[in-house]
């Protein structure tokens, strides 16, 4: 389980395909000090698990299914991603529950700056437009994220200075695809 709250930006510096599994090798200067192989680590909202490290290189393996439903399969030699390993006991739950578990990918309809922020604006399917509620939460690309406004269709987003500059968000594009995770208590109540 994790929080959506992003600790380093690593950069990808190997993919390889196999079949039906993807490695993908990740530098990374902070987390590799504190991670070990069997972790869980969210790589741009995905949680993947750490099966090698060696030279500040942290490497995952992700399987077809994830990739195809994931940003996992649009990353290259060079991508940046949002990491995040994953909750202790006793750490801070800081931004909202994010399993990990993406639930689709939407694209990035606008970018605009408003006064001292960035405001999104991020299209989604509509067959998740009832997990989407003014000032809930969304993640995306594994960033915890408070829901400006929903309208059909997109949804807004005010993004703080603070994430934009420690995320991968201030080299995003309109257009750009994104890997969405909705809130999982909304997901809960919506079930039942």
């Amino acid at each position: 389980m994790f929080t959506g709250i992003v600790q380093e930006i690593g950069k990808i510096v190997l993919i390889r395909k196999r079949s039906e599994v993807w490695e993908l090798s990740v530098r990374t200067d902070h987390l590799y000090q504190q991670a070990e192989v069997s972790d869980s680590i969210a790589v741009n909202g995905v949680c993947l698990t750490v099966v090698k490290k060696d030279k500040n290189v942290l490497v995952f393996e992700a399987v077809k299914p994830t990739v195809n439903l994931t940003g996992i399969k649009r990353l290259r030699t060079g991508s940046l991603v949002n990491l995040e390993p994953a909750l202790k006991a006793g750490d801070k739950l800081g931004g909202h529950y994010v399993l990990g578990h993406v639930d689709c990918e939407a694209r990035i309809k606008m970018i605009s700056k408003a006064g001292g922020y960035h405001v999104f604006s991020i299209e989604y399917p509509s067959q998740y437009g009832l997990l989407l509620v003014d000032k809930g939460s969304v993640a995306v690309d594994g960033i915890s994220l408070t829901l400006a406004r929903v309208v059909p269709g997109y949804f807004i987003l005010n993004i703080i200075p603070h994430t934009y500059d420690q995320t991968i968000l201030k080299y995003k594009r309109p257009g750009d695809r994104v890997n969405l995770e909705f809130d999982y208590l909304l997901k809960s109540v919506q079930k039942h």
